[in-house]
């Protein structure tokens, strides 16, 4: 049990009701519609267990709390969040961010840190191999927006 942070494949996704909405509020930003995730997108699982208050200080030291409300993480480059009326697991609507962004926001916190560059991969790897609180949640979302970056694919709170 828990709450898990996972990629959400081209299937999933084509059924998805944010993959319509996600559409149409890119195009009130004046930008293209996203095609969604292809058919090999890649899995990614990560269980989000430790406390966050320590990387949510962090956090909010540099600024970049507004990913935190997020529960889709997309890879559009947009600013800000996008407010989706549908409601998931967690919230009454699905806020969404971009992995481009979110990556940037990682960055130099990551360097804070001295997060290493290389760092396990896997489902679960993260969540076996990293104890610190910090250390995992820098290491989570900067692996999670480069998974959706390199895999071209969503990914959710489940």
């Amino acid at each position: 049990m828990g709450i898990y942070l996972v990629s959400v494949g081209a299937a999933s996704w084509a059924q998805d009701e944010c993959a319509r909405l996600l559409d149409a509020a890119l195009a009130e930003r004046g930008l293209p519609p996203w095609p969604g995730p292809g058919a090999a997108a890649g899995d990614f699982e990560e269980k989000l267990a430790p406390s966050m208050d320590a990387f949510a200080g962090v956090c909010e030291r540099h600024g970049v709390t507004e990913f935190l409300d997020a529960s889709l993480i997309v890879p559009v480059d947009f600013d800000g969040l996008i407010e989706l009326p549908v409601a998931n697991s967690f919230d009454d609507v699905t806020n969404v961010v971009s992995a481009y962004r979110l990556r940037a926001a990682m960055a130099p916190i990551a360097a804070e840190i001295g997060l290493p560059g290389d760092l396990p991969g896997g489902p679960l790897a993260l969540t076996q191999a990293i104890e610190d609180p910090l250390t995992f949640y820098t290491a989570l979302f900067r692996q999670a927006a480069e998974h959706s970056l390199r895999h071209g694919c969503p990914l959710t709170y489940v």
